[in-house]
């Protein structure tokens, strides 16, 4: 056989071998059986009746032959066919030669032909059986013309010879047919393995690069398989979930499992928001999918802003010339009507509302122009203090309405135009809905929850976000202020985001509290 096989053919060649050595174990029987048979029940069985020194140096070969076998099979050398044609060819003249010993056709040992042959129709895929066949045939009618022709043994036994011949060929036939059929079946199966272990690699490799999580449980809960991003999403090492139970593990997941309630977000205590589905895949397993609630809002939204994003910027292109047109005009004639009250009333109304329509305008710009960060360092005191001063400068606030408290010595991380403009659009905010009394509007500058963060902490005495709207609180286009583009909250946390920080409503029941967290530097 070729030395250089492939793994399946190494495997195919493995079979062989085994094949022929427990054909070999067979011949070492069958030599015993003999010489058995000859000093116990030779005169029963008639073995070596005509010449019983023949049968009992034949058997004996035999024996030693099939002992002699052994070696070469275990170092493999030489070739596979070369042994098993050897092999089968010294069946053929012995037992040719015990049958010619015990009587010839008579004797009945010229059927013991029929195993060898048959044997080796399987293990050599049937290439040279009826090759055999025709050696088998060909030595038994020799045998039978030297005991007609010397012996005196009747013609009519040549109707046994024949049939004994024939039965040969339809041994060799049938075994080249269905070893055919076994290597066609055989394969066949090497096809279908080799095609489900490249399915089972891919369908492998595409659940680990889900988006969702996937977790495999039986009845009782236990966790059966799962994907990296499942380990992503529950925050727990891979080793833990090995046999793990679900409600000791993940107990929110697990209530809805057994429930089969589906939709609902859990919040797990790493904080992430869970949508939970579930997929029966038969009577003892369940597949639960888990998805990251908030990385479906983002891309959402993403999805949502792209597409709108291009149509804002060419629309806030095209209308604020017009825009500019109109507010000049409309001064110059409330310029010329300041005496009458109706017409200048309106000429107000005009103003006002291209006034907010440049707002959005200009919120639409910056916008698209977001992606634009240049990160500083700089001491927190160094900003925000003069941002106060100007702020409540511009905007005509009293000075005593903020009352700002630091308590960190660390920079801040942050491109200074970006959190100029989240902070002013904050403060804003606050000072809209606060009830615009002495420390009305608190922030707070400290460290934050996790080493190497800043969090600024944005509080007014505002009766706060109503529960129902907090969750549309930094969509686009969202305001519950009347005249408002709904933009700011929603660049402000896009702006913060570049950045490297975070923007978040905190509902702590006081009132309105924003939180940004940034990165710090420096001590702490």
């Amino acid at each position: 056989m070729n030395s250089l096989l492939s793994a399946p053919e190494a495997n195919h060649e493995d079979l062989f071998w085994r094949l022929l050595q427990y054909f070999n174990t067979y011949r070492v029987i069958l030599g015993g059986l003999f010489l058995t048979a000859f000093f116990f029940l030779g005169d029963r069985l008639a073995f070596g009746i005509v010449y019983p020194g023949l049968f009992l140096y034949g058997s004996a070969i035999y024996l030693a032959a099939a002992f002699a076998f052994i070696p070469p099979m275990i170092i493999r050398h030489p070739d596979f066919n070369v042994q098993l044609s050897i092999q089968v060819c010294l069946d053929i003249v012995f037992l040719v030669v015990l049958m010619h010993a015990s009587g010839g056709i008579q004797g009945g040992i010229g059927l013991l032909l029929l195993i060898p042959l048959a044997a080796s129709g399987l293990i050599e895929q049937g290439k040279m059986m009826l090759f055999f066949a025709s050696i088998a045939s060909i030595s038994v009618l020799l045998e039978h013309s030297y005991d007609y022709l010397h012996l005196g043994v009747g013609s009519a036994q040549y109707a046994q010879v024949g049939m004994l011949c024939v039965g040969y060929f339809a041994t060799g036939w049938l075994m080249r047919v269905l070893a055919q059929s076994s290597r066609e079946n055989v394969e066949l199966a090497r096809k279908r393995g080799a095609d489900l272990a490249s399915l089972e690699r891919i369908n492998h490799r595409v659940i680990q690069e889900l988006q969702e999580g996937i977790l495999v449980v039986d009845n009782s809960g236990r966790i059966l398989s799962w994907n990296l991003q499942a380990e992503s999403l529950l925050g727990v090492p891979g080793e833990r979930l090995v046999d793990a139970k679900l409600e000791a593990l993940v107990p929110q997941i697990a209530r809805l499992w057994q429930s089969r309630q589906e939709g609902p977000m859990e919040t797990l205590e790493n904080g992430m928001q869970i949508r939970v589905r579930f997929l029966p895949v038969d009577g003892s397993n369940s597949v639960i999918f888990l998805e990251d609630w908030g990385s479906i809002q983002d891309q959402a939204r993403q999805i949502k802003l792209a597409a709108l994003g291009r149509l804002t910027a060419n629309i806030a292109h095209e209308i604020r010339n017009p825009l500019s047109s109109i507010s000049y005009a409309a001064e110059l004639l409330l310029e010329d009507a300041k005496e009458e009250e109706m017409p200048s009333r309106l000429l107000h109304i005009i103003l006002d509302n291209a006034k907010r329509l440049d707002n959005m305008v200009q919120d639409i710009l910056r916008f698209n122009r977001k992606d634009r960060a240049n990160p500083e360092t700089f001491s927190v005191d160094s900003f925000f203090l003069p941002f106060l001063e100007q702020f409540c400068q511009i905007h005509k606030v009293p000075r005593e309405s903020f009352a700002l408290e630091m308590s960190t010595m660390r920079n801040l991380v942050f491109d200074k135009s970006h959190l100029n403009q989240v902070m002013w659009n904050l403060c804003r905010n606050a000072w809209h809905h606060s009830r615009k009394l002495k420390g009305s509007i608190r922030i707070g500058v400290g460290n934050g929850d996790k080493p190497g963060e800043v969090k600024v902490d944005i509080i007014d005495d505002g009766p706060g976000i109503p529960d129902a709207l907090q969750a549309q609180l930094f969509e686009p286009f969202f305001t519950t202020s009347e005249g408002g583009t709904g933009l700011g909250l929603y660049i402000a946390r896009e702006i913060a985001g570049i950045n490297g920080a975070r923007l978040d409503y905190v509902d702590d029941r006081v009132g309105g509290h924003f939180r940004l967290i940034g990165k710090g530097a420096g001590i702490e």
